[in-house]
């Protein structure tokens, strides 16, 4: 269903503001957020790797943050 607001007649700061508002209904209301089944298969994948050791606890957010920074 198509929502009857025409976004194109809104400025970019009422877009951004339309966006938070739309992300914080989302956000309270996360049982009506659809997750495609292999996502869930992928975070269970992740988490057993986890669990058993296999997969270690990643890399500190100072170092993804400089790599993306480079990029």
């Amino acid at each position: 269903m198509k929502p009857d607001i025409d976004i194109s007649q809104l400025s970019p700061a009422e877009c951004i503001l339309l966006a938070e508002e739309l992300w914080e209904r989302a956000r309270n209301h996360p049982e009506a957020v659809p997750v495609p089944p292999e996502h869930l298969e992928e975070l269970k994948r992740r988490l057993d790797a986890f669990e058993s050791g296999t997969m270690g606890p990643g890399e500190p957010w100072e170092v993804v943050r400089d790599r993306l920074w480079r990029r």
